[in-house]
């Protein structure tokens, strides 16, 4: 199973997603990966249509108010993520019909379908701890977000 603290690095963490709505979460979660060079400007708006058109067709939202918005793309050599931590919530269609109040962005290559259900799992699995959702929920700074999701995933092996 893949670690989600292999693929992220803190500055790739947004504590506070300002976004109310869904489409708003993914554009701000898809500028963190441009702002840090994981996505060239000239792919955004491709990968931003793409996501939009994933979640209208299958959704993303989990359950525990998680939601993984995320597409198989030729536009990415590697598997690359970013995560939102929204305390507000956003509605994203989760299975137990409450808010998304983390939201995991993947982008993974196209030739790699494993690599992207290995990654979904991994959040998965960090985050059926309904504590650990908890303690994201009241992490001040993404360095204290990566923190506990590098120490929860060391602690589960």
């Amino acid at each position: 199973m893949m670690h989600l603290h292999e693929i992220l690095r803190p500055e790739l963490i947004k504590v506070g997603l300002e976004a109310e709505k869904k489409p708003e979460a993914i554009s701000e979660l898809i500028d963190v990966l441009v702002q840090y060079h994981d996505v060239p400007m000239k792919h955004r708006d491709i990968l931003l249509e793409a996501l939009y058109e994933n979640e209208d067709s299958l959704g993303s939202g989990m359950e525990r108010g998680i939601a993984v918005p995320h597409l198989a793309t030729e536009l990415v050599e590697d598997l690359i993520c970013a995560f939102g931590i929204a305390p507000r919530g956003i509605p994203f269609r989760t299975l137990d019909g409450k808010l998304a109040k983390i939201v995991v962005l993947l982008l993974v290559p196209k030739k790699d379908f494993g690599g992207e259900v290995q990654a979904i799992r991994g959040v998965q699995h960090l985050l059926d701890n309904p504590g650990m959702v908890a303690q994201l929920l009241k992490a001040s700074s993404p360095q204290e977000a990566f923190k506990l999701i590098e120490a929860a995933e060391d602690a589960s092996e």
